[in-house]
């Protein structure tokens, strides 16, 4: 049976003048059902990806440029990076530290958009990836590529893709006010 509608008001009306519906009613029982899908789809999500915990932050300078940064140093910080948001700042990044200088390697498992990563270690840029975005869904861990340091390093910096490019910098960059960490002394 083939039946036209048509919206008059607040009503949906049928062609064969019978079933007057309420809008409000359409447009209710079709919020109760997208609120019972997101409630599913965020019963699968990691809790972590609604709630990321703040980070410590500092100010650093890169090439003069200012740049509030989040701190990652504790390992379920680093492992996680910037994975599962939606974008940076302006003006703001992610420095990843580490106790001395050694070769990195990052990947964008996670990710909802497109990085610059900075290698840097004797307070300058020692190296880039630029322009590096997330993987296509449903990439095996294994098939995804990594981005290694070309040298050993102690710092690692994520910013917005492109931001490199916009500032101008490259290898040699200075960059101050770099945070350090300090290995506290096991009690016995």
């Amino acid at each position: 049976m083939n039946v036209a509608m048509k919206l008059t008001g607040n009503r949906v009306i049928t062609s064969r003048g019978v079933g007057r519906i309420s809008v409000t009613a359409c447009v209710l029982a079709i919020a109760m059902l997208l609120s019972t899908m997101s409630a599913s789809v965020a019963q699968v999500a990691p809790p972590w990806r609604h709630q990321v915990a703040p980070l410590e932050t500092a100010e650093i300078l890169v090439g003069g440029v200012p740049l509030s940064v989040e701190l990652a140093y504790r390992p379920a910080d680093t492992s996680r990076g910037l994975g599962y948001r939606d974008g940076l700042a302006p003006g703001t990044g992610m420095l990843f530290l580490f106790q001395e200088p050694g070769p990195r390697s990052f990947w964008m498992k996670g990710m909802r958009f497109c990085l610059d990563i900075i290698w840097i270690e004797d307070g300058a840029i020692q190296g880039a990836a630029e322009n590096v975005c997330p993987d296509p869904d449903g990439t095996a861990d294994e098939d995804r590529p990594s981005q290694r340091s070309p040298v050993p390093v102690s710092y690692v910096l994520e910013v917005p893709a492109g931001w490199m490019a916009a500032n101008g910098f490259g290898a040699g960059t200075p960059v101050e006010n770099l945070p350090y960490l300090v290995q506290e002394a096991e009690q016995p």
